[in-house]
């Protein structure tokens, strides 16, 4: 019998491999997991319009597509008319239809980030590590050094592009990316401007005062290179040395002892603001460089 489902509390959809009669599991936030025989369902209608989840169908193998749930009207399972079984994905009326013997898994996850109010201010504690803009276009990752030295729009990359390091550290991004109108940051959240890094800094005892620098950053060795000089994370920011890459060359540089984050600001068409730690002393610092430069992205509540 077909059912109709609201997706209501459900935070991850495991579309298991296709067979003659393949499985679509939904694990719960209370823990249990409801399993459902494909041809057994009609329409998943959302009603949730939640910014704290998102869906990623994996097909073909290689390939991804990424939609929040807020976009979505419903998700149908149906024939066509050869009799093949279709996943469609509405969004404003139209589908987008994916045959289900080509789809490896679809997913729902979590977006949500870990935050700490610091001052008037609430900021996220872990570097950014989406893929994907606000709206669900996918962000391009960029391996290749001479690939992302011509970059002029944006893409993402993993410090040496090893992507275990990469979900301690969070994803480096150019600012082409940080200022893309299809926006990187979930609704509610914004990259932060350069007046508000100044805000946060102020607010711990100045740019140029002796440890303010190690406020911010993570305690210990177990993520920053020695000395980490006086590092108590007072702040709770938990500042990390994910690294950064040139602009000049795509090479990576610094991981363990430096940590950048993006500003929105720009000072010209090729240039913008960005705060720096440094594993050998205790201060902040402002400064400027190229937009093709990949350095890690935090986030800062509207």
């Amino acid at each position: 019998m077909k059912k109709s489902l609201l997706l209501i509390f459900a935070f991850l959809l495991a579309l298991t491999a296709y067979s003659a009669e393949p499985q679509v599991k939904f694990y719960l936030e209370d823990g249990s997991v409801k399993s459902y025989n494909l041809s057994d369902i009609d329409t998943l209608t959302f009603t949730n319009k939640t910014e704290k989840s998102q869906m990623v169908i994996h097909y073909q193998k290689t390939k991804e597509a990424y939609y929040p749930p807020y976009l979505i009207d419903k998700i149908k399972f149906a024939k066509d008319s050869s009799k093949n079984d279709i996943f469609s994905v509405y969004i404003s009326g139209f589908p987008k239809n994916y045959f289900v013997a080509e789809i490896d898994s679809v997913i729902f996850y979590k977006t949500e980030y870990p935050a700490i109010t610091i001052g008037t201010q609430v900021w996220m504690t872990k570097n950014l590590e989406v893929d994907h803009y606000r709206n669900g276009d996918s962000i391009p990752e960029v391996r290749n050094d001479s690939k992302w030295v011509y970059l002029a729009t944006g893409a993402w990359c993993y410090y040496n592009n090893d992507p275990v390091d990469g979900r301690n550290y969070g994803k480096l991004y150019n600012c082409y990316t940080v200022n893309d109108p299809r926006g990187l940051a979930p609704t509610g959240w914004h990259i932060p401007r350069d007046a508000e890094w100044t805000e946060l800094t102020n607010y711990l005892g100045g740019e140029s005062i002796a440890g303010t620098g190690g406020k911010m950053k993570e305690t210990g060795t177990t993520h920053w290179l020695s000395p980490n000089a006086g590092a108590t994370n007072e702040s709770g920011f938990s500042a990390l040395p994910g690294g950064w890459r040139l602009d000049d060359g795509g090479s990576f540089i610094d991981f363990g002892g430096y940590g950048s984050w993006w500003s929105s600001t720009e000072i010209s068409t090729y240039f913008a603001w960005f705060r720096d730690l440094y594993n050998y002393n205790v201060y902040i610092s402002r400064n400027h460089h190229g937009k093709g430069n990949g350095y890690s992205v935090r986030l800062i509540k509207d």
